[in-house]
């Protein structure tokens, strides 16, 4: 059976790149970048499953463009890391900022 591809609108993209998983990793890039994808699994094991967290960050560095691929020094000489896209870390406070105006307008 195909899958029905669903209608997109204005914000479809915004929705994509705002799921759990997704905004979890950005945040966590949002406080230290670059991070190994060592300590991202570290940090997020608990949260999201190891499969969810390599089909994430392979949707947010290759498809949305949102983390970049990095090498980082480590004891061993250089691993694979990922940043935050420059542009995003506004967006990620915007939302964050957002976010507390409509719990408190919500609590009036």
């Amino acid at each position: 059976m195909a899958e029905k591809e669903k209608p997109k609108d204005e914000i479809w993209l915004i929705r994509k790149a705002l799921s759990r998983p997704n905004y979890a990793i950005m945040t966590l890039l949002l406080q230290k970048s670059p991070r190994t994808t060592r300590e991202i699994y570290s940090v997020l094991e608990k949260k999201f499953t190891r499969k969810t967290l390599i089909i994430t960050l392979r949707e947010l560095s290759l498809d949305l463009n949102v983390i970049q691929p990095t090498h980082i020094r480590t004891e061993k000489g250089y691993g694979l890391g990922y940043r935050l896209n420059p542009k995003l870390k506004q967006v990620i406070k915007g939302v964050q900022k957002f976010s507390k105006i409509l719990e408190s307008v919500r609590e009036a």
